[in-house]
């Protein structure tokens, strides 16, 4: 009673592991036997159709010897034609003889009894009728070699299709004792994973607090109804992976809009924000600025300290830009050694302040390699332009604060320079 009831208890995907599990090893096993099997066999029928074809074209030879066994032959020895005697043909055929019968004796074939030549005496076996002797047991070798090769084929096929019907056998069986299984276990299974199927079927891919929402849902479930251990299981695992894709889609949105170098956010993240918070302004009559920030003679400090500490220098600028930006800002590498600062609802006066601060934060920063060797002190030039006073759209806007910072290279460099301090009204509008 004792051992019946533990078999009550044990699960049906549990039970159907293990005949599952069975079933695998019995694959395995019966899999490397054929694979053995299989190669003997294909082995075999190699070996039995290269003597088979070798027999043939021994067949051809002794008839051409037969026919000109007055005539000198045409022989090809290390790629050169050579004009050989019929003696030394015969002796010729002798070797491929020998060498035949040591591959029939590795094919398992024997020749028929008139083709046992004596090789000693091999000249008189190429005379007269003794040669004629000799093709006949040839040519019952021959068919004889035939026969048994495609025995061997025939072999082989029967072998690759019994070990499909074992296959299918086998799966057959799998099929019919998990069917078994799970009819006679399916109420204590099917209502739980209903219930869980309609808890997933409330989740939205594309909303990720729905997949939080779900978890909690689900959690509260399993916590009011009394699962069987592996549905409880499921769950679990379900309620796991739901947090680690919450986890997952949290990282994947930081590496989509975040540059790999130096941890700014990249050109795309930047450019969806100027559209949104451009819109934005237009709407609510608020100011945005930019400032297109760009690192003075960052060639020559490459040049001069390898690409290493370039990027070092990279990743010590934009934290620095960073530390002088606000929550709201939405600092950016822009490409290569030029960055990008979004401002919203920031005016001309506001932009020029931190454009100042953080110039000069940079300016008096000592910057070092990755192994801590002093490189010198960078600097940078700024180009600010303000929505909607510099530029009616973010293209324009765009291009404003460029030239600003254009204007601050030609001026010298290590300065802050403002559209609308080039007093170029007529690219206000684009």
């Amino acid at each position: 009673m004792g051992a019946l009831h533990s078999i009550k208890k044990i699960s049906p995907l549990q039970a159907i592991i293990f005949t599952g599990t069975i079933s695998i090893l019995i694959v395995i096993a019966g899999t490397a036997g054929f694979l053995v099997m299989q190669h003997n066999l294909l082995n075999k029928v190699e070996k039995k159709q290269t003597c088979y074809l070798e027999l043939v074209d021994f067949r051809s030879k002794l008839i051409e010897y037969d026919l000109s066994r007055n005539l000198a032959h045409t022989l090809t020895v290390d790629g050169e034609e050579r004009k050989i005697s019929m003696k030394q043909y015969a002796g010729v055929l002798r070797l491929i003889y020998e060498k035949l019968l040591v591959q029939m004796q590795d094919a398992g074939l024997q020749p028929v009894a008139p083709m046992h030549a004596d090789r000693q005496n091999w000249a008189v076996v190429l005379t007269g009728e003794n040669l004629e002797l000799f093709r006949f047991g040839l040519e019952n070798t021959i068919d004889k070699a035939k026969i048994e090769t495609k025995a061997a084929a025939d072999e082989l096929v029967v072998i690759n299709q019994f070990f499909l019907f074992f296959i299918l056998a086998v799966l057959l069986t799998l099929s019919i004792t998990a069917g078994w299984l799970l009819h006679n276990n399916y109420r204590q299974t099917l209502l739980p994973l209903a219930q869980l199927s309609g808890q997933l079927k409330l989740l939205n891919r594309e909303l990720p607090e729905s997949i939080h929402d779900t978890a909690e849902e689900i959690k509260k479930e399993l916590t009011e109804t009394e699962y069987s251990s592996d549905i409880t299981q499921i769950t679990e695992s379900i309620m796991s992976f739901c947090g680690e894709i919450e986890k997952k889609n949290k990282l994947l949105d930081e590496l989509h809009i975040r540059d790999e170098k130096t941890n700014l956010y990249n050109y795309r993240h930047f450019k969806e924000h100027l559209i949104i918070d451009i819109e934005r302004a237009r709407r609510h009559g608020d100011k945005v600025s930019l400032a297109m920030i760009d690192i003075d003679h960052f060639k020559q400090y490459n040049d001069a300290n390898g690409h290493i500490a370039g990027d070092h220098a990279l990743k010590s600028i934009a934290d620095l830009i960073i530390s002088q930006c606000r929550i709201s800002d939405v600092p950016a590498r822009f490409g290569g050694d030029e960055f990008a600062v979004l401002l919203p609802e920031t005016d001309s006066v506001t932009v020029k302040e931190v454009a100042e601060r953080l110039r000069k934060v940079i300016g008096a920063a000592q910057f070092s390699s990755k192994h801590q060797k002093k490189t010198g002190h960078l600097t940078v030039s700024i180009g600010i332009a303000t929505f909607p006073g510099d530029a009616s759209d973010r293209e324009t806007l765009t291009n404003n604060a460029d030239r600003a910072l254009y204007m601050a290279k030609s001026a010298g460099r290590n300065t802050v320079v403002t559209f609308a301090s080039m007093n170029i009204p007529e690219s206000k509008t684009g």
